[in-house]
């Protein structure tokens, strides 16, 4: 696999890590068998799986089984991350499939499956339902877009959000009128 096609796919699902996270502090990278770091930099982003398949005719990069990403922001987990390029190999649309957990410090979402669309910089959660958590607050609902660019969200239909007024200083100041 030539370098262009490494880079594409590993570029690819740095921008669906970005599209999820703001800047957090990097993790120690992974080691070949002699504890050599795999990665060239703290800012490498890492993407394991059971098989890879690019298809530079058909534009697009699949990963199956175990789907790991490790990225200096975030981490993802998923049965499989595809990603459909543009033809000037910049990829266009991202979209993790089967049980997606992804981790941004005190930050975690889950679904059945996660698509960015690079363009408009949406990301929808979908299935399961789908679930972000901080703390132990939870937003659910059937369908969950965040428009990063926008730094906007929607949930619907059957939202559902779970506040811990503990989690927020002064439940009076938010809760209650004032006296």
């Amino acid at each position: 696999m030539n370098k262009r096609i490494v880079f594409a796919a590993a570029s690819a699902a740095s921008l669906l890590l970005l599209a999820l996270a703001l800047p957090g502090p990097a993790r120690a990278g992974a080691l070949d068998d002699n504890g050599h770091a795999l990665e060239a930099s703290e800012q490498a982003t890492i993407v394991t799986a059971d098989k890879l398949t690019y298809d530079y005719i058909r534009r697009f990069a699949k990963f199956e089984g175990n789907v790991v990403v490790n990225d200096p922001r975030m981490q993802l987990t998923a049965d499989v991350l595809t990603i459909l390029f543009n033809e000037d190999s910049s990829p266009h649309t991202l979209k993790a499939e089967g049980k997606v957990f992804i981790t941004h410090e005190d930050i975690q979402a889950r679904a059945d499956m996660a698509t960015y669309d690079v363009a408009t910089a949406r990301i929808t959660l979908v299935g399961g339902p789908p679930q972000v958590l901080k703390e132990r607050n939870i937003l659910e609902g059937d369908v969950i877009v965040f428009w990063r660019n926008e730094q906007r969200l929607e949930c619907k239909p059957h939202a559902r959000l779970v506040v811990y007024p503990d989690d927020f200083g002064d439940a009076n100041s938010y809760f209650h009128a004032p006296r």
